[in-house]
């Protein structure tokens, strides 16, 4: 009996994984077949019968002696003699199963789409193969098994050889291709089906409600009616959305009225923001196809007792499976980098609508990659919605030239909710006022950096009721925190929170007072949000503080020319009410590409556009292309003091056997660790061990009430560069 192998954990034949594939192919195509080929396809039965051929054939070259050695060597068994070695990849060999017959069913166009989506279903930078040596592999390796092969198979395969496929696959087809968008859907459904078949997990899984319906039955039961914003995203569910709105206008009400019962990614540059949308949509509309992803986003489900089966929920959220998607754009938008193998994001977003919540939040470089990808988006057949409280200009400018049709409207609240003061001095010369304010109010500040806040933490806590939030603490505590920030200010206490911008964006809390630093326009904006969220505020004296002389965090956390612009176009405003549209109308005037001439923001925005304009398809791997993303280089650290009192959680990781508890105890770790910048840790950290990669201990005191404490360092460290 021929052994045919497709995997070895867990153990599948070749047979077992094409049937996985299939399958999920006709999931994918009862739940959104229309809608993926609507106005995209011109003939549908060719399109969908080249995605069944490249599923049924794609791992065909697995039954190549080597690979199959490969799999029998991991377990343990008895290899096949063969004078072949690995050299050749088994996507490399699939195309010459396909018998000519089967291959005549489709056009020129769709054979050559068929064979390079499988002969590139794995990107591996592979030099196109001789083809004498495919000749001598089928003639010695392969035909020699030819009937066992086909019956084990249980398709038609190919009797005779022919290389005649290598021509077609040398020459990518490629953005100039007249075919090019078919050929993306088409090569990354079978990227899908093949992985989803792979994890055995649905590749999309359909809702019994639907999100738009059930987020408007909540809002009229709280509200008594929608609001016209909600109803301007009802109207244009079919549209494009560029949607301007004040804090607190029920925006994540609307992208989801705006979402109704389509396939929706949601995204937020924070995760504790989507966190908390995550526990809205749950939690308060009861809706249950929704999942969460971000760096920490396991973590927080598994802490979370409403979510029945959490691990499952995740896993269904990595593969993008589920309806609505609440995830930071670091987990998917390196697609417009058009990396090796972005065509499965791609193909997916053909059938999806993606909300951009806050733009403005984000560094140039990274919205030159949103934009890029937006108009990737519309022209693949997906929708986009960017709602935001301030959109900068060039931003603005960078879509109308794009000439993707759009849906436009702005939306301001006529509430008065912030007077505001503009103070040339540190934010400490007010500390007596903060502490006195708190014992009638509930006060927020906001600083900049993680040092200041603990500094201002330390100068309040003797005479005031004050807790401290920033992204320096370990997971287990942050997670409490975030929870403990919403729950005081539901509440009727008072007291004072210190924070830095990890609360900026869409948190739905609301505070009495604000003071802050002074940062950039669109920042310090979103930090009023926080304070008068939904109030009309009427009192004399302002409510919302702005420190300007000597704010942290100036040129390495904020552009230091944008942030002085900032300062200066606020002055005509000092000790008044700053209405919504006057907000969104600086914002748009501060970013316009007149102000920003000669500042490096405009020039890394520039810089980034022509490299996207420029990059080859496939030059980059997927690991190149999320890097360049992200861009802010971190890593992952555990406080020394933490580590130690934690060893025997790293000494069992390293004892267990079975992958499943270990991977249990990975995460109980994982909730001890904190994600911070390579240039805060350097000279400072050192491998934990363990078998554990990519995770330090850091010699800096720990404290659960002030977080990492990076000017303290332990003593007894032995330090040495990383």
């Amino acid at each position: 009996m021929i052994v045919a192998y497709a995997k070895s954990k867990p153990i599948e034949t070749i047979k077992q994984h094409t049937n996985e594939v299939l399958k999920e192919l006709e999931i994918l195509k009862n739940i959104y077949g229309k809608k993926i080929v609507e106005n995209k396809v011109e003939d549908e039965e060719q399109f969908w019968l080249t995605i069944e051929i490249a599923c049924r054939y794609h791992d065909c070259g697995k039954i190549f002696t080597p690979f199959q050695n490969e799999i029998l060597r991991k377990l343990g068994e008895k290899l096949l003699p063969t004078e072949f070695d690995y050299a050749i990849k088994h996507e490399q060999l699939s195309p010459l199963f396909i018998p000519k017959e089967v291959l005549k069913q489709l056009d020129i166009t769709h054979q050559k789409i068929l064979l390079q989506a499988i002969y590139y279903h794995h990107e591996r930078n592979s030099i196109i193969p001789d083809a004498n040596l495919i000749k001598e592999i089928w003639e010695k390796d392969i035909y020699p098994r030819i009937d066992e092969i086909e019956k084990e198979f249980v398709f038609p395969i190919a009797k005779q050889v022919s290389t005649m496929y290598l021509n077609k696959v040398e020459q990518r087809i490629d953005e100039e291709s007249a075919h090019y968008l078919e050929y993306c859907l088409i090569k990354g459904i079978v990227h899908r089906c093949d992985h989803s078949g792979s994890a055995h997990l649905p590749i999309e899984i359909e809702s019994q409600n639907c999100l738009g319906e059930e987020t408007e039955k909540f809002v009229i039961e709280k509200y008594k009616k929608t609001n016209d914003l909600q109803e301007f995203c009802k109207e244009n569910r079919e549209n494009n959305i560029l949607s301007i709105a004040s804090t607190g206008y029920g925006k994540t009400e609307a992208a989801a009225i705006w979402a109704n019962q389509d396939k929706t990614i949601y995204t937020l540059p924070f995760c504790i923001s989507l966190n908390d949308i995550f526990d809205r949509l749950n939690k308060i509309m009861e809706y249950q196809n929704v999942g969460l992803l971000h760096s920490t986003a396991l973590d927080y489900m598994l802490e979370n007792e409403e979510i029945e089966y959490p691990q499952e929920l995740y896993e269904d959220s990595k593969i993008m499976g589920v309806k609505i998607l609440l995830s930071t754009i670091h987990q998917f938008f390196y697609f417009a980098l058009k990396h090796q193998g972005y065509e499965k994001i791609y193909a997916m977003l053909s059938h999806t609508k993606v909300v951009i919540d806050e733009i403005q939040a984000y560094q140039p470089k990274v919205t030159a990659i949103i934009l890029k990808g937006l108009k990737m988006i519309n022209d693949i057949g997906g929708k986009f919605m960017i709602m935001t409280a301030t959109l900068p200009g060039i931003y603005q400018e960078d879509l109308e030239e794009s000439k993707i049709s759009l849906a436009k409207q702005y939306f301001y609240s006529d509430r008065n909710r912030h007077k505001i003061q503009l103070i040339n001095e540190t934010i400490e010369s007010s500390i007596e006022e903060i502490i006195s304010k708190a014992k009638e109010s509930k006060v927020l500040v906001i600083v900049n950096t993680v040092d200041k806040a603990i500094e201002l933490y330390e100068k309040c806590k003797e005479n005031a009721e004050v807790k401290l939030l920033h992204a320096r603490f370990i997971e287990e505590d942050k997670s409490k925190l975030e929870q403990e920030i919403k729950q005081f200010a539901r509440s009727e206490r008072n007291g004072i929170w210190i924070t830095t911008q990890i609360v900026e964006a869409s948190l739905d809390i609301d505070f009495d007072y604000l003071y802050t630093e002074m940062s950039t326009l669109d920042s310090l904006f979103q930090r009023m949000g926080r304070c008068y969220r939904g109030r009309e505020y009427e009192k004399e004296e302002a409510n919302i503080k702005i420190y300007t002389k000597e704010p942290s965090g100036i040129q390495y956390v904020y552009n230091k020319q944008i942030s002085e612009l900032s300062t200066k176009m606020l002055e005509e405003y000092n000790e008044q009410i700053l209405k919504e549209e006057t907000k969104a109308e600086l914002v748009k005037k501060l970013y316009s590409r007149e102000a920003l001439q000669g500042t490096s923001y405009l020039e890394e925005f520039e810089a980034a556009k022509r490299v996207l304009k420029n990059i080859a398809d496939h030059t980059l791997t997927e690991k190149e292309a999320k890097k360049f993303l992200t861009d802010i280089k971190t890593i992952t650290v555990i406080p020394k003091q933490i580590y130690e009192e934690n060893l025997s959680l790293f000494e069992g990781y390293e004892q267990e056997k079975n992958s499943q508890k270990k991977n249990e105890i990975l995460k109980q770790i994982r909730k001890l660790c904190m994600n911070i910048l390579e240039s805060q840790a350097k000279g400072r950290c050192r491998d934990v061990g363990y078998g554990i990669k990519g995770m330090f201990f850091i010699s800096a005191k720990y404290d659960k009430e002030k977080g990492l404490l990076l000017k303290e360092k332990n003593e007894n460290f032995d330090d040495r560069s990383f």
